[in-house]
């Protein structure tokens, strides 16, 4: 009987330890679709890290929005290390930090690191400053699609491929057959269309003059030093700089605290099994890229 009640209490113990572990935790992480971001409690600057190719924008978005619920995050830090990516995805990121900037009233300032260019500058576009390293490489403002064509190899291999459609233009962008002269029209008002985009933004946020912003935004790219000059940025500084300046912007002291979120652990097999993941989130757990097609990309070349 005695080991019994041992038995017993120990199992009540265990499962009232979960279960304050659980109430603790869903106190202290913010959720938001799926992901679980730690913040803590104290005021501080909230980080936001644009690192590498921009393919996904989910939870990037998820996490500036929660920076955006709470009253604890007093500004927003962007820092951009990236040649950009895929053109819906940045402007999802940059939309996401626009509404927080202007529905939130949440400062926000963007630092350009040793790489910050066309669709990670475009990003940083939503911030109230920008500041970059004096030697970032940065600009790219433009657009690209690109595409193989493997035409020519397939017919020195002996293999063909038949290729059905419903219209003269569905087969843009297909592997096994050489482009014609309306598919690659059609993908130059493609591109022109998504540029005019691009340059919309830039000109909504940087009050920049057509004259100086057609001739720097041809897909160029400069230095930080030259982003200032030219206004596409407001000042050179390290990221130390940019930390101060969005801390006196949220109205915190020098030493205010930068909130780097602890995301919850990666895809699991239990989440799998479960159904709680995507087919982005298991591709990106097997180690599997996205996948790929002709896409419009705001990507420095």
């Amino acid at each position: 009987m005695t080991y019994r009640k041992l038995i017993v209490g120990t199992g009540v113990l265990f499962f009232v330890a979960v279960l304050l572990s659980v109430i603790w935790s869903g106190r202290r992480e913010g959720r938001a679709g799926g992901d679980r971001f730690d913040l803590g409690w104290s005021a501080g600057i909230g980080l936001v890290e644009i690192t590498g190719f921009i393919g996904s924008s989910e939870s990037t978005v998820r996490l500036i929005e929660e920076y955006g619920k709470r009253s604890s995050i007093r500004a927003i830090l962007v820092k951009v290390e990236s040649p950009g990516g895929v053109t819906v995805d940045s402007d999802e990121i940059y939309r996401a930090l626009h509404r927080v900037r202007v529905e939130k009233e949440k400062p926000i300032v963007a630092y350009l690191g040793s790489v910050a260019a066309s669709g990670g500058y475009y990003i940083a576009c939503a911030a109230d400053t920008i500041i970059a390293h004096p030697a970032s490489t940065t600009g790219s403002i433009g657009v690209i699609i690109e595409y193989p064509v493997a035409e020519e190899l397939l017919d020195k291999v002996g293999i063909r491929f038949e290729v059905v459609t419903t219209g003269p233009y569905k087969s843009m962008g297909s592997p096994f057959e050489e482009p014609t002269e309306a598919h690659r029209e059609w993908f130059q008002a493609l591109v022109d269309d998504t540029y005019e985009q691009f340059i919309d933004v830039v000109r909504a946020n940087r009050m920049l003059d057509d004259d100086i912003l057609y001739k720097y935004a041809d897909g160029r790219v400069f230095t930080g030093r030259q982003a200032v000059a030219w206004g596409f940025a407001d000042m050179t500084g390290d990221f130390r700089d940019a930390r101060l300046v969005a801390a006196r912007m949220g109205g915190l002291g020098e030493d205010a605290d930068l909130i780097r979120p602890r995301r919850a652990s990666s895809t699991t097999v239990w989440d799998i099994l479960l159904g709680r993941a995507g087919v982005r989130e298991i591709r990106e757990g097997l180690g599997l890229g996205p996948i790929e097609g002709p896409r419009t990309l705001y990507l420095m070349r």
